[in-house]
């Protein structure tokens, strides 16, 4: 196709309704690869057009791709791109707090597969303070309305970013020139979450400009997003062996009640000048932060403390499953964090086309900042002396009785607990990248081939944690003309005698709402702004002061720069086209830590004198390797409705950043036997062979069927060994002995799958329908004293998305379900091998177009709330039981 006639199908589909299979003619004419893919955008409304769109990009693309468009996406009720890209075949979501945060493909976890905005990176910096900074994108920081379409590659080309196992998934945005002029885009809803109980607003708006030329546009986009999420339920906080009987008993029991106001706001812009036919210049910009303070309380048995004290035992195929303590280990936690979670993207994307030849350059950086910013917990210990009982079986029961107290009113008395301790600290994380690459695009006329692509890409990546520690038992924390006490913390005690002498403490009773039974449900309130004033400000008049101390263990910075190098074939025929490339990848990574003696586990005080390491230097350890990558995809019309497909490749992912770290974290170490994990900068990628085979039927209008057959072969998967050192407890000055846990490179495996898909339209009324089956196996044998031998990390062997939907020119509405059967996630941050029971949840949305400017939408989320069930291998050794609730969204649309 000529540069001209490029050029005039641009300008004609600028700002107007195509038909789908129009568009996917144009995109097909250009050209198959990942750059010319996003050269255009087309309008489209409506379920069945939309579903058209998709449908045809997968059709005509040379890869094994599946792909949502922008008004696909809109019809969802999902409020970020994770939960849309669950409705894709192969990719499933995780939802630990109500809302998709992390997606699997093809089985792969989710640090295995990447997540590139316009063909670049985006950082990503977790909100959670136990959460282990990796690879995987947090969805929860990009609202799906800014995405113009979605595409998830399962079989890469060469000129496509490395680093992805299961699959890579491309989000586009909206460009100004491809929109009509004046564009205006404005949604306003309510959303209401049913543990919560709170109204709350979700607002985004969309103005898009470009002159009567249409050769200059701006594109502005934000979107403001509000949800107080509460989480409750009844966790198990790691199960330990007894060496004398081999007995599994829990560690922790605890009834936990988790709120944290959520509130995101994004705002994106675009600038795109296109002086000639020839030259194409975009700006890009994002900015998304997401305030996400929290808390929460927990009231705690511990019954692996109490092992030796346990009467009317229940064993069952060796777990402690039931049990009575007549005087037990308890500890209510009160746990306060300030956290955020913030990134931001600035891209320059500039391409010029000749008869002979088109170049792409793209420079560009992000950057995100997250983690907890201030954390002050208390733990309050029962005054009386506590018994308690526990069964796990079936709906789990728990009771504490304490001595001299309404046993009816569980914990929910602040006049029956105690300051116990204060602890608390901060754990900041960044992420960073600067990236450029280049790229040439060759026509050819010899034999099939009809274009050489060719290209290089710098990146340099780096990834930092920091940790300080706040001890309200340090020395200097008070003015010995103001009390006696030794340090503030003591002051504490001696002051608030009971919770209810400084009113920490709400005492109404409140009943948990979780899927449990017994008086553990009942507890009081705490007072979060008490807490907090008693931590940070002071308490009758003495101000509140603490030691900060770095924390030298979880300290580390990991910075990689990544050179890529790539040639492709693109090749067509009449019935035929594709590709066949190699990728070069040579990566340089240095780990950066603290390496120290210390009889104090590590601690260096930086406000006073105190704490300080026998000996410590910051040491780093420089790890490299590089990869050749080879893929060829073909694609074949069988006849005017049949495809068929064959893809073939080597692909890496780069192992978690806090794998490949110089650090190291552990659980409480006030339990007995506790556990930790140490990182391993030495780590090799991860590598695999993979093959696609598929088949799709374009049977009718707005209809398909498809099935597609992958296999991988993984060289190798991360593997556990383990080794036991001390570690000082700061509550009890008392060493403990730490298992830790440290990764490297184990055997590898297989993983074979089949992924089917129907759609049909039956005029008005349609069914769109997905499966997957995957087989991953590893060929490290099995050995239960080894933690996650044998196992692989993110597959569900079942996945199975259904819809149902009717449409007509006024109302569009579709019942979802989206379902996944069990998979193991990998570690607990306790040590803990932690998997997910199956979980299925149904999604409702109904829209209703007033006018051709004013859409009237319901949404509702998990319908039938349902329950998130974690568990430890044995499905009767239960980790947690959580529920999130329903969500309800009403709101109104005007576009203009």
């Amino acid at each position: 196709m000529s540069h001209t006639l490029k050029q005039a199908i641009r300008k004609a589909c600028r700002g107007t309704k195509v038909a789908p299979t129009v568009a996917a003619v144009v995109l097909a004419s250009i050209g198959t690869g990942v750059q010319a893919q996003q050269e255009e955008e087309v309008v489209v409304t409506g379920i069945r057009a939309s579903l058209d769109q998709s449908m045809d990009i997968k059709r005509n693309s040379t890869a094994v791709v599946d792909a949502i468009t922008a008004e696909d996406i809109g019809k969802f009720p999902d409020k970020n791109v994770a939960e849309s890209l669950s409705r894709i075949t192969g990719v499933g979501v995780s939802r630990e707090y109500g809302e998709g945060e992390k997606i699997v493909v093809r089985g792969a976890s989710p640090e295995t597969n990447r997540t590139l905005l316009n063909g670049q990176t985006v950082a990503s910096a977790d909100w959670f303070i136990l959460d282990t900074p990796g690879r995987s994108f947090n969805y929860t920081l990009l609202p799906s309305v800014l995405v113009g379409n979605l595409e998830v590659y399962k079989s890469p080309y060469a000129s496509m970013d490395e680093g992805s196992i299961g699959g890579t998934v491309v989000l586009r945005t909206r460009k100004p020139l491809n929109l009509e002029s004046n564009t205006i885009n404005v949604s306003v809803e309510g959303q209401y979450s049913e543990t919560s109980e709170e109204m709350e607003p979700q607002i985004s708006g969309l103005y898009s400009f470009k002159n009567d030329d249409e050769t200059f546009g701006v594109l502005l986009s934000g979107v403001h997003q509000e949800r107080t999420l509460v989480r409750e339920g009844i966790e198990i906080l790691g199960w330990r062996t007894q060496e004398a009987t081999g007995e599994k008993v829990v560690s922790h029991i605890g009834i936990p009640r988790f709120e944290q106001s959520r509130e995101r706001d994004t705002v994106f812009g675009s600038v795109q000048y296109a002086p000639t036919e020839s030259l194409d210049i975009t700006l890009n910009a994002l900015k998304s932060k997401m305030e996400a303070d929290n808390h929460n309380q927990n009231w705690l048995i511990m019954p692996n403390n109490d092992y030796e004290e346990i009467e009317n035992k229940v064993v069952e195929n060796g777990n402690v499953l039931a049990g009575t303590v007549t005087d037990g280990a308890t500890e209510f936690d009160f746990i306060n964090r300030r956290s955020s979670s913030e990134t931001q993207s600035i891209d320059l994307d500039v391409t010029y086309t000749a008869d002979a030849l088109t170049v792409h350059g793209q420079i560009g950086s992000t950057k995100a900042e997250g983690g907890t910013y201030r954390e002050a917990s208390f733990s309050a210990l029962p005054i009386g002396v506590t018994s308690y009982d526990f069964d796990l079986r079936g709906t789990p029961e728990v009771n504490t009785y304490t001595e001299g107290f309404d046993d009816d009113m569980g914990a929910s008395n602040p006049e029956a607990f105690a300051p116990g301790w204060i602890w608390g600290g901060k754990k900041p994380t960044t992420d960073e990248e600067t990236y450029a690459q280049l790229d040439f695009t060759i026509p050819l006329e010899m034999g099939a081939f009809t274009a050489i692509r060719t290209g290089v890409k710098l990146r340099d990546a780096e990834r930092t944690q920091d940790r300080v520690a706040f001890s309200w038992h340090g020395p200097n924390t008070t003015d010995p003309s103001q009390t006696d006490a030794g340090s503030y913390l003591d002051y504490v005690f001696q002051t608030c005698t009971t919770l209810a002498t400084c009113g920490l403490g709400v005492g109404s009773p409140e009943s948990i709402d979780v899927l449990a039974n017994g008086n553990m449900t009942y507890q009081m309130y705490q007072d979060q702004e008490a807490f907090e004033r008693v931590a940070f400000e002071g308490l009758n008049g003495v101000p509140a002061d603490y030691a900060q101390s770095l924390f030298l263990p979880e300290i580390w910075k990991v910075n990689e720069k990544h050179t890529a190098l790539y040639v492709q074939g693109d090749f067509a025929g009449e019935k035929f086209r594709g590709n066949v490339g190699v990728r070069y990848v040579s990566t340089e990574q240095s780990s950066g830590g603290y390496e120290f003696v210390d009889p104090n586990g590590g601690y260096l005080t930086i406000d006073r004198e105190w704490l300080v390491p026998v000996s410590y230097a910051w040491v780093e350890a420089d790890n490299d390797y590089s990869e050749i990558l080879p893929s060829a995809n073909f694609a074949y019309d069988l006849t005017d409705e049949q495809v068929f497909r064959a893809s073939a490749a080597r692909v890496m992912a780069r192992q978690n950043w806090n794998d490949i770290a110089t650090t190291e974290s552990y659980g409480s170490l006030n339990q007995a036997n506790p556990s930790g994990t140490r990182s391993n900068p030495f780590l090799d990628p991860r590598i695999a062979d993979q093959l696609d085979l598929a088949w799709e039927w374009y049977f009718a209008e707005h209809s398909m069927v498809s099935a597609t057959y992958f296999f991988k072969k993984i060289k190798s998967y991360r593997s556990y060994e383990t080794f036991v050192e001390p570690r000082l407890n700061e509550e009890t000055e008392e060493f403990v002995d730490v298992a830790f846990k440290k990764p490297f490179n184990g055997e590898g495996g297989t993983t074979n799958g089949l992924e089917l898909s129907y759609q049909q339209d039956f005029g008005g009324f349609g069914t769109v329908v997905n499966y997957t089956y995957t087989d991953a196996g590893s060929d490290q044998e099995r050995d239960d004293t080894i933690a996650g031998s044998g196992l692989v990390e993110g597959t569900s062997e079942h996945m199975l998305n259904l819809t149902g939907y009717y449409e007509n020119d006024s109302v569009s509405a579709r019942l979802m379900y989206n379902y996944r059967s069990e998979w193991y996630k990998g570690l607990h941050f306790n040590g803990d091998e932690l998997w997910n029971d199956t979980y299925g949840q149904w999604d409702a949305s109904v829209s209703y177009n007033v006018t051709d400017y004013m859409t009237l939408s319901l949404e509702a989320v998990n319908l039938l709330d349902e329950e998130i069930v974690e568990y430890n291998t044995d499905k009767a050794r239960v980790m947690s039981l959580y529920q999130n609730g329903r969500r309800f969204v009403a709101g109104i649309q005007l576009k203009f």
